[in-house]
């Protein structure tokens, strides 16, 4: 049973590494495309102490 453990903690672990991936391609994406400031869903300007708090945020929360 250990292993099993083990192997779903490794799941778990890889998954989350997985998403932040693909977190930092939205960024690079949007920053290539010029919005990467600009809220997604709004289109409002995102503040400078925000994204530099939270990098991969694409929107005003």
């Amino acid at each position: 049973m250990p292993e099993t453990t083990a192997n779903d903690a490794d799941n778990k672990m890889i998954e989350a590494i997985e998403r932040d991936l693909n977190d930092v391609d939205v960024a690079m994406d949007r920053l290539e495309k010029g919005t990467y400031f600009s809220d997604e869903v709004t289109g409002a300007v995102l503040q400078p102490a925000f994204i530099a708090a939270n990098p991969l945020a694409r929107r005003n929360k």
